[in-house]
């Protein structure tokens, strides 16, 4: 009775627990939610006005640039027509009427068009327009507007057919100065070709820059090109704040949500800038503002309103969870009653598919474990071959024999070193640089014994000699070289030890000028070599320690030698001070 009272305490108290948890988790929910929602989709909205904005002020900029660019174009075509060079290098005035024809032809192709004038060197005047307010003389280049039209390329604001500059914005023209050259590069005349202010207006008028927004051009010079309000053209101070607000180049006025953005047309000189007012912005922020304000108290009732529905059912079958957790150390399966919450049924079941797992996996580390440990028996076993060792004793009796004490130490010196590595303190694990010291001995004791026969040498850079290695991988490879590939054949055999390094894997190589052999023939004897104690020991130990993508493979052909493969991976030991 005691225990039922205090399960039932218990389980009223984690129901209060989980509600207000509930609950507050949902409001903390909610208002992240909403604020994140808010701020992001407000950060889009500015992001993406700005980008539109940019982007047509940008189009703008550009139509200004290709329309004056095409009529720069039809300039220079016309100015480098031989017919309008010899007119006016011979004075021929049958030749009037043929250009007369081409300018009206240029003027019916482009209604903004206003009018073309050609002005010789010497003052002579050709246009569609007559009575023309200009000032020429018989040398033109004493005039200064002359000299400035060769001299600046760049369209111009100025007044029509060269009068002053008044305010009178439907007297502007947009003129297009080029100067015609005879074949020498001398001067020969200036071609006008003056647009109507219009177009630029027509090109920017589209353009929604707001309630407080507005458009204006200036040129490379800071004179004011465009601007829909003529006052700014004939007062100094409207002209200082367009300056300024040019000088503090783009920028985002929060304040009075004003956004300036300008940009360069290409080959005019000109800077467009725009001063754009978001009221669609500051609308649509409000707007959604409003909704998700509404939208949070909407999910704040429903949370509470979960959270009442489902607490109860919650609480009991997690109280069995609870009680199942608590005895984990017997990796004991638990579960929970019928018709509980989706939640905790699913929770049950995870839970003992851990506990299912656990225990595999507790089976296969013991499993792994063993198979380790008997890979470092068969490892030490499968080294200490003892032919090997009868013939090197026959080598160090034969050479005592012959009183040759010399090399009968040395070999001694190496057989004591060769097996002391082969040893190695009972580690598995040693540096590269012993483990090449380990095959030296070893190939140097098999010198001895084949004498001219075999030659070796070992090349492997000094930065590899401190990556960890498996003990004894190089030397069963070496012997299978010896054995298999360089004792049947005739001739002087060399062993080649390399080692190279590919990303995170290390990789040794030994090569052999033997016999070869078809690796792909499962009757040929240096194949079933591969499957002896020694080659498959060190296959089953790269992969036990890096995992199925190392291990050996051989390239050879019979009679072209044999190169095997050792791939491992880059570690580092550490060495102790001694």
């Amino acid at each position: 009775m005691e225990n039922r009272c205090r399960i039932r305490n218990w389980l009223r108290r984690f129901g209060v627990q989980i509600s207000f948890f509930y609950l507050g988790l949902g409001l903390a929910i909610i208002l992240i939610l909403s604020g994140t929602i808010y701020f992001f989709t407000a950060s889009l909205l500015m992001n993406e006005m700005v980008s539109k904005t940019h982007d047509l002020l940008e189009l703008s900029g550009n139509n200004i640039a290709t329309y004056i660019a095409r009529v720069k174009g039809e300039s220079d075509v016309f100015a480098n027509s031989p017919v309008l060079r010899q007119y006016l290098e011979e004075n021929d005035e049958s030749l009037r009427p043929a250009l007369m024809s081409d300018i009206e032809q240029l003027l019916k192709n482009d209604d903004c068009k206003k009018s073309i004038v050609v002005v010789s060197k010497d003052g002579r005047i050709l246009s569609n327009e007559e009575n023309l307010d200009m000032s020429v003389s018989e040398d033109m280049m004493k005039e200064d507007w002359y000299m400035e039209s060769i001299h600046n390329t760049m369209p111009v604001l100025t007044g029509a057919r060269m009068q002053s500059f008044s305010p009178d914005k439907d007297n502007w023209v947009i003129s297009v100065s080029t100067e015609i050259t005879d074949s020498a590069g001398e001067n020969l005349g200036v071609l006008l070709m003056d647009m109507e202010y219009g177009v630029v207006e027509e090109h920017l008028r589209s353009l929604d820059v707001g309630r407080e927004g507005y458009v204006f051009l200036v040129n490379d010079r800071g004179e004011l090109v465009y601007h829909k309000d003529t006052g700014f053209f004939t007062s100094p101070e409207k002209k200082e704040q367009l300056l300024t607000l040019l000088a503090e180049g783009d920028r985002y006025d929060k304040k009075k949500n004003l956004l300036v953005y300008q940009t360069e047309i290409e080959k005019t000189g000109w800077i467009l800038v725009g001063v754009v007012s978001l009221d669609t912005l500051k609308m649509l922020e409000q707007q959604l503002l409003e909704v998700v304000l509404f939208m949070g108290a909407l999910l704040f009732g429903a949370v509470i309103l979960l959270g009442i529905l489902f607490t109860r059912r919650l609480a009991v079958p997690m109280a069995d969870l609870e009680k199942g957790m608590g005895e984990i150390e017997k990796l004991a399966e638990i579960s929970v009653r019928k018709h509980s919450f989706q939640e905790a049924e699913i929770l049950a079941e995870n839970y003992n598919k851990m506990i299912f797992r656990i225990r595999g996996l507790m089976k296969e580390i013991a499993q792994k474990e063993e198979t380790l440990h008997q890979a470092q028996l068969n490892a030490l076993v499968s080294q200490i071959n003892p032919h090997f060792l009868y013939n090197t004793l026959d080598t160090i009796v034969w050479m005592a024999e012959f009183n040759d004490s010399a090399k009968v130490i040395a070999l001694t010196k190496s057989l004591a070193a060769f097996f002391r590595l082969s040893l190695n303190g009972g580690r598995e694990l040693v540096t590269a640089a012993d483990e090449l010291e380990h095959v030296r001995q070893y190939l140097y004791i098999q010198k001895e014994r084949y004498g001219d026969k075999l030659s070796y040498e070992i090349r492997v850079p000094e930065e590899f000699l401190d990556y960890t290695v498996p003990k004894i991988i190089l030397q069963p490879i070496v012997e299978n070289s010896i054995y298999h590939g360089i004792k049947p054949m005739e001739g002087l055999g060399r062993i080649l030890v390399t080692a190279q390094e590919e990303g995170e894997y290390l990789i040794f190589m030994v090569e052999d000028n033997g016999a070869g052999f078809n690796p792909a023939s499962p009757k040929d004897g240096r194949c079933v070599r591969k499957g002896s104690v020694g080659l498959k020991n060190v296959e089953e130990r790269l992969k036990l320690y890096y995992g199925q993508d190392c291990g050996i493979s051989i390239v050879s052909s019979p009679g072209a030698g044999c190169t095997v493969k050792l791939m491992l991976k880059k570690h580092v030991v550490h060495r102790e001070t001694e």
